[in-house]
């Protein structure tokens, strides 16, 4: 389990050494053909692959830590590695919200990155693609992209009051619904920092 507390140092790089590697080997994964490999199972290890990587680099980003104990801008190695792991996720259609996290990870102006976080949240649909057979967020994605709001942006843009707490709990709700333990466990600490009167993110 991974937590939102600082991981720095030679932990730190020996990670991203790691995921580097998987990284080149499902680049190659992904080069075969399906006509030529013949194996559907593959192409579902290399979602499952690709999708852990980009959850263990959000991870290993967000828990760098800075001088008030919130993650600044990733530095560009750091940065680059997970736009990469992004490029393979286009290619699987993996629905997350990846775009808003390269630009958190690259210190983008927050205002827009609120204005695409509340665009994805508004397209919510119980169905994985809507009439135009466009993805859209499941449950899963939605509480991920709640979590990256609620962390990362100013707080006068999670208005009117108490709107974060009530995105937050059910953002709560839903990580408990579909078991996602790593992704709970940071979504409870965000929820005792707020109910504690401290600062989430930076205003």
């Amino acid at each position: 389990q991974m937590s939102l507390s600082p991981l720095k140092g030679e932990g730190a790089v020996s990670c991203l050494s790691h995921c580097d590697r998987a990284s080149s080997y499902l680049r190659s994964s992904i080069s075969v053909p399906l006509a030529q490999s013949g194996n559907w199972l593959n192409k579902g290890v290399e979602l499952l692959v690709c999708d852990l990587l980009l959850t263990l680099r959000t991870s290993l980003w967000q828990r760098g830590g800075s001088t008030n104990g919130e993650p600044g801008p990733a530095p560009g190695s750091q940065l680059a590695g997970f736009q990469r792991d992004f490029s393979l996720g286009s290619l699987l259609h993996i629905i997350q919200p990846l775009s808003t996290t390269v630009r958190l990870m690259a210190g983008a102006s927050p205002t827009r990155t609120h204005q695409l976080l509340e665009h994805n949240l508004r397209r919510r649909t119980h169905n994985s693609y809507t009439a135009d057979g466009e993805c859209v967020l499941g449950e899963r994605e939605r509480a991920h992209a709640i979590l990256l709001a609620c962390r990362h942006l100013p707080m006068p843009l999670l208005t009117p009051p108490g709107h974060r707490a009530r995105l937050l709990a059910e953002a709560k709700r839903t990580l408990e619904r579909v078991g996602d333990r790593r992704s709970l466990q940071d979504c409870q600490q965000i929820l005792l920092r707020l109910s504690g009167g401290t600062t989430i993110a930076a205003s």
